[in-house]
């Protein structure tokens, strides 16, 4: 029998009953404040064994320390990670299967387009969903949340179309009330507030511009709704919306920045510094071309054994980072501002806003590129470049279903070939653009 909430309700509920979950946490409180060295001592450790585990079971190591003349053994210091290779997006979104340690069947798989347009896939296993639940769980706590909180949960939601437009959800297991991003409108607004009183939050999670809009709808009405707490993840946030938030919700901001990737993890403290988590992830940031003052995020994750990466190219970029220790006495490296995903929401055919959109393409398979544009409210394109794999019809099939779960019925929505996507200025490709007109966006569409 299917628990309350589907397979979202069960994922959570595995992670809160793990039998590792408290050793994990409590392994997890003794480096809260842990000096450096016995930090560095931890990330080593874990380092080895990850290492020797990638070179004996998965193909992409296996073939490099076979090519490369490096033994596996040679891996032994933070120092010594410059001896492994960089990954790339690409080399994930082209052979995902080869990092692969356990059988996929075994993992949980994630899935995303990202800042990039280049839809990827990777793997966790189930040991490692949990230990990050655990990593989040102990920077909650900095803020006092208990590690079972009661969270208000804003994102896509796509359960809200196939429940009679119902915009709640309970989670029991998970201690959730998930509230579809995509059903923040002023018609809605009187169920949303009764379920959320009824459930009696301890925090609000999610999005910022979806946390953003629900709290622009209750200040209209002269409603808030305080908490301990405000956790946020995805999205950069800009000046009006943190000020927004604080001000109906009358908690602090709890931000925290990770990738679909899974690779490194970091986020703000109470003294409010951002931090990067050292017991989640090894982070080297390396110059970005052309600049002083910019560097890309590499990471080396330190807890999915069953589909390790080492030295990933996240594509994401931070400034510089304060300097001195911070006052919240961690020893945590410091990580400047990150430039994140930042998206325009769309309008929906009623008017509704449509916040990160670009949710609507990161599970599309078989392609190198993804894009989708708002041509008009209520009016969509999908831009691809096929891939390995590729089906028109099945993508077209997926993307409808898509916006239809999500955006709501009604949408207009067509599918459009590149041989590549036109890029701006930056040469970063944007996942979701608003253009509200017909536009001529790449270098030409593929040839019949």
């Amino acid at each position: 029998m299917t628990p309350p909430g589907g397979a979202k309700s069960l994922k959570h509920r595995i992670r809160r009953a793990h039998p590792l979950r408290f050793p994990m946490r409590r392994t997890l409180d003794a480096l809260d404040h842990a000096d450096a060295t016995r930090i560095k001592g931890f990330q080593e450790k874990r380092l080895r064994a990850l290492v020797r585990v990638a070179a004996a079971r998965a193909p992409f190591y296996r073939e490099y320390f076979r090519t490369s003349g490096i033994d596996p053994r040679d891996i032994r210091t933070l120092e010594d990670l410059a001896l492994l290779p960089l990954i790339s997006r690409t080399d994930l979104a082209e052979r995902a299967e080869d990092f692969l340690v356990y059988p996929r069947k075994l993992m949980w798989a994630a899935r995303s387009s990202g800042t990039s347009g280049a839809p990827i896939a990777s793997y966790r296993t189930m040991g490692s969903s949990v230990y990050e639940l655990s990593v989040l769980e102990r920077q909650w706590g900095w803020f006092g949340l208990p590690a079972d909180s009661k969270r208000v949960v804003l994102r896509g939601s796509d359960f809200a179309a196939d429940q009679d437009g119902k915009p709640t959800q309970l989670l029991p297991g998970a201690r959730q009330l998930m509230v579809s991003s995509f059903h923040l409108t002023p018609e809605h607004l009187g169920d949303i507030l009764d379920e959320i009183r009824r459930f009696a939050p301890d925090a609000i999670e999610g999005w910022p511009s979806s946390i953003a809009l629900l709290a622009a709808l209750l200040r209209e009405q002269g409603e808030k709704v305080p908490v301990t707490a405000i956790i946020t993840s995805s999205e950069v946030m800009t000046p009006g919306q943190i000020a927004l938030m604080r001000d109906v919700f009358a908690g602090p901001i709890v931000d925290h920045y990770g990738q679909t990737e899974r690779v490194t993890m970091a986020g703000s403290c109470e003294a409010g510094s951002f931090h990067v988590f050292p017991d989640y992830g090894i982070v080297e940031l390396h110059p970005v071309d052309g600049s002083d003052t910019r560097w890309e995020i590499v990471g080396t994750a330190l807890h999915n054994w069953g589909f390790p990466l080492f030295r990933y190219r996240t594509g994401d970029e931070v400034g510089p980072a304060a300097t001195g220790p911070c006052a919240c006495g961690r020893s945590y490296e410091l990580l400047g501002a990150i430039d994140g995903r930042v998206e325009d929401s769309f309008t929906a055919a009623d008017g509704r806003l449509l916040p990160l959109p670009s949710t609507i393409i990161d599970d599309l398979d078989g392609l190198r590129e993804a894009q989708i544009a708002q041509l008009a409210p209520g009016r969509f394109e999908v831009r691809v470049v096929p891939g390995d794999g590729y089906d028109a019809d099945a993508t077209m099939a997926h993307a409808r279903r898509n916006v239809d779960r999500m955006f709501g019925a009604d949408q207009i929505l067509t599918l459009k070939e590149f041989d590549r996507l036109q890029r701006p200025a930056s040469g970063k490709l944007k996942s979701a653009v608003v253009e509200n007109a017909v536009p001529t966006p790449t270098s030409g569409p593929v040839p019949e």
